[in-house]
């Protein structure tokens, strides 16, 4: 246990975790099952959220990851009310198809960069929704499919709440062991210059490729959550615009710490709740949001305190200008 503290930064580290965890899990004992369902919401957006960042600190900027968030959620729910196998077999089928899914995709891929591989996985998106939307049979067309059994001992919404706790914990533990791994660090480096990584002995498309797995099957167990919470989805539970809120998520955050996702998340979805009744505002504020962040502080929320701290004690920090050179060379550049 001392050792495992100690790999999480010593004791002030993990403190703060641990006082957090405890107020999070009595939670429940002091709101209603209204919060608890927002809690609920944004554990599986935090889960989303890093499941983008993994690729995207390695350069991949994706404007279709929406369609694994799908493709976790029908193939949980099938496999349930069609097959009969129970939420914790389909909840693994689930990320294992779409990391399988992701892998394939991120092969066949390999040489498309920037803008292109940006406008691949739109249309990867624009394919999966067509396919549930056609293939009635086993998806249900848009009318979708109903009767999805809960989460495997969850009978109550407070029992979905300690379940979604759980699994962003988890998700999150893993995550951070990802990133202080040699892996997270050379994704980190290709993410900066994959041409020089490269050069220095990284194997450049394993590594995304593994990356971009990675990200679709915490995708798709997010997704095979949500179908189980919900009891029901139709094609009208993945809108286009869940690819925009996940980068956002991890934009508005930063995407250089793990905690920047995180960040972003939560102020994302207190933001929607807050515009509850008033949806068609809500494109127009993250669009807003996003354009504001890019132009003011590329490396997010996170990133903007890292520099606070930085000038505090005197140390050199990036430019404006050249932190979202680096943001929009991920979705736009010639990487």
């Amino acid at each position: 246990m001392t050792r495992l503290i100690n790999r999480l930064g010593g004791i002030k580290s993990v403190l703060p975790f641990i006082v957090g965890g405890a107020f999070l899990l009595t939670l429940p004992l002091y709101i209603g099952q209204y919060y608890m369902h927002i809690f609920v919401v944004l554990f599986l957006n935090i889960v989303f959220a890093l499941s983008y960042r993994v690729f995207f600190i390695a350069g991949m900027g994706s404007f279709g990851h929406a369609a694994f968030y799908a493709i976790g959620a029908y193939v949980s729910a099938v496999l349930t009310t069609r097959l009969g196998v129970p939420f914790p077999v389909s909840f693994l089928a689930a990320g294992a198809i779409a990391g399988i899914i992701g892998a394939g995709i991120s092969f066949i891929t390999r040489r498309a960069k920037g803008i292109y591989f940006f406008m691949i996985t739109f249309a990867l998106f624009q394919i999966v929704v067509t396919i549930i939307r056609q293939w009635t049979d086993v998806t249900g067309g848009v009318s979708g499919i109903g009767n999805i059994p809960p989460v495997t001992g969850c009978e109550s919404m407070a029992s979905f709440f300690y379940m979604g706790l759980l699994f962003v914990g988890v998700s999150i533990f893993i995550m951070y062991l990802i990133d202080t791994s040699r892996f997270g660090r050379e994704l980190m480096a290709i993410g900066d210059a994959d041409d020089l990584a490269e050069v220095v002995g990284i194997d450049v498309s394993r590594y995304k490729m593994i990356a971009f797995a990675i990200g679709a099957i915490f995708a798709g167990f997010a997704g095979s959550f949500l179908a189980h919470y919900t009891g029901y989805i139709s094609p009208h539970s993945f809108p286009m615009w869940l690819n925009l809120n996940v980068i956002l998520f991890v934009v508005v955050g930063g995407e250089r710490k793990l905690w920047g996702p995180i960040t972003g998340a939560i102020l994302l979805t207190f933001i929607a709740e807050l515009l509850r009744g008033a949806e068609h505002l809500q494109a127009i504020i993250y669009g807003g949001i996003l354009i504001a962040v890019i132009l003011t502080m590329p490396r997010g929320i996170v990133g903007l305190v890292h520099d606070w701290r930085a000038k505090s004690d005197k140390k050199p920090v990036e430019t404006v200008d050249s932190e979202r050179s680096k943001l929009l060379n991920r979705f736009f550049g010639g990487r």
